[in-house]
């Protein structure tokens, strides 16, 4: 009979007291795994996310990071508006921003932003900096890109969840609650204003899923602001009728496009066609006293997010700040997140110590309970040494069997997590992997769980057969 084979007997024979040690040292693992992993997943979706603008322009009061987390991943409140005439001058200096797209909000449906935008925002897509792979949160799935006041297109999120389709009206609701009827209508009554879905984009599993995109018209007119000149509301009409058609079309071409059917001189064409329509869309002069939450910013090359804010200064003085994205979110899981990372884990390494000392006392007491079977065992020609060894497979064993308990512990708690995540903000965690902190985590445990047995090895090496024999 093998020495693993005489351990695992040893702890068989004892079910409740080794279920209750792997559960103690599965719980330590449990929650070791789950900080780890909800961490590298959540900062990896953050920085994905943060790549693809590569500069947030907005009011010069408040946090950068708020004005990140509120324009890139709909998280936050707004810190207030800029000038219409600032996303001018940022649009205007092609020398260095190849993409100026502005956002305005402050009203919502059901818990999801109505981000009031320009048309050309829904041909946006960035380039993953490692892998390389193309992404375009703006997809439609059914429908046609809005071209007029007071159409919406949803995103896939915020569709399911508010149970919108194409062909669906809503109304939206100031601020981020939504009140009950009487209260809104007291407060900022928009009922004379409904938004008409003509859109739902395909999922993306970020953020922008979350919200609903409609023209900036849509957000000016819905607050009273005067968002056009004279003349402006025929020019609209006029641009809704030669491109009702067009924007149907490029539904349907661009949902091929994406799936890599078409060739290279097509997507050409296909993209200049999306750039003409878009700036028909767009094509409308704004009041001079008009304003805008903050506007997104797409650079000739990433290297200029170093050196644009001093070029901000050189476009004009508008009480504005940029802040990049990727730089923010750096910020937050340093500054923020890694210490409340750090004692997580230090919470969880003391739960191991805790565990470790089950252990130790449960093989302790084993020992003294069976002195007189491992009497037997030396007298029958077992080694000391191969005592201690069998004492040290049970140890190893039981932290075995904690470690994998334990990480599917933790990969449950991720996944339960990852459900909320993806609800609120759109992140989506991937559960059930292993990152390489989580394999020198394990290693420590182990190695803990390894230490805990050498003093019950110790004691069993040290048995006196003859006075254990005749002892009963």
């Amino acid at each position: 009979m093998s020495l693993w084979h005489i351990a695992w007997s040893y702890l068989w024979n004892r079910k409740l007291t080794t279920v209750l040690t792997i559960l103690s040292v599965g719980l330590a693992v449990g929650l070791i795994s789950s900080v780890l992993t909800l961490r590298a997943e959540t900062q990896k979706r953050f920085e994905e996310e943060g790549q693809a603008f590569d500069m947030v322009v907005g009011a010069g009061s408040g946090s950068p990071l708020q004005l990140v987390l509120s324009s890139v991943y709909f998280m936050d409140n707004p810190i207030g508006n800029v000038s219409y005439k600032a996303y001018e001058a940022l649009k205007a200096d092609t020398e260095y921003v190849t993409g100026a797209y502005p956002i305005g909000m402050g009203d919502s449906y059901r818990g999801f932003r109505i981000v009031g935008t320009t048309r050309s925002l829904m041909n946006h897509a960035w380039e993953h900096p490692i892998t390389g792979a193309k992404k375009s949160p703006f997809v439609l799935a059914d429908g046609e890109y809005f071209s007029k006041p007071m159409e919406a297109v949803v995103g896939y999120a915020a569709a399911m969840n508010a149970g919108l389709k194409v062909g669906s009206t809503f109304v939206g609701n100031h601020g981020m609650i939504e009140l009950p009827e009487q209260l809104r209508r007291a407060a900022h009554d928009h009922s004379d204003m409904p938004y008409t879905v003509v859109g739902i984009l395909e999922p993306s599993n970020s953020p922008f899923d979350r919200a609903i995109y409609c023209t900036l018209d849509s957000v000016w007119q819905a607050h009273g602001d005067h968002a056009h000149e004279e003349g402006e509301e025929g020019h609209d009409d006029h641009a809704h009728d030669d491109h009702a058609h067009d924007d149907h079309d490029h539904a349907h071409d661009h949902a091929h496009h994406d799936h890599g059917h078409d060739h290279h001189d097509h997507d050409h064409e296909h993209t200049e066609d999306c750039d003409h329509e878009a700036a028909a869309v767009d094509n409308f002069k704004a009041a001079p006293d008009a304003e805008v939450t903050a506007v997104l910013l797409q650079f000739d090359s990433p290297a200029y997010r170093l050196q644009y804010r001093e070029r901000m200064e050189e476009l004009g003085n508008f009480n504005w700040q940029g802040a990049v994205p990727i730089d923010e979110i750096a910020k937050l899981f340093e500054k923020f997140l890694q210490p409340a990372k750090a004692m997580m884990m230090a919470v969880g390494y003391l739960v191991v110590v805790i565990s470790a000392l089950s252990i130790l006392i449960g093989l302790y007491l084993s020992i003294l309970q069976r002195k007189r079977d491992l009497a037997i065992m030396r007298a029958l020609g077992a080694s000391s040494y191969e005592i201690f060894g069998a004492v040290i497979i049970e140890a190893f064993l039981v932290t075995v069997l904690g470690i994998i308990s334990g990480w599917f512990i933790g990969q449950t708690i991720t996944a339960m997590v990852g459900v909320v995540l993806a609800r609120e903000y759109g992140l989506v965690i991937t559960p059930f992997g292993i990152t390489f902190e989580e394999i020198n985590a394990f290693c420590t445990v182990g190695l803990v769980g390894l230490l805990a047995g050498i003093l019950p090895a110790w004691q069993a090496y040290n048995t006196d057969v003859a006075h254990d024999l005749a002892d009963r």
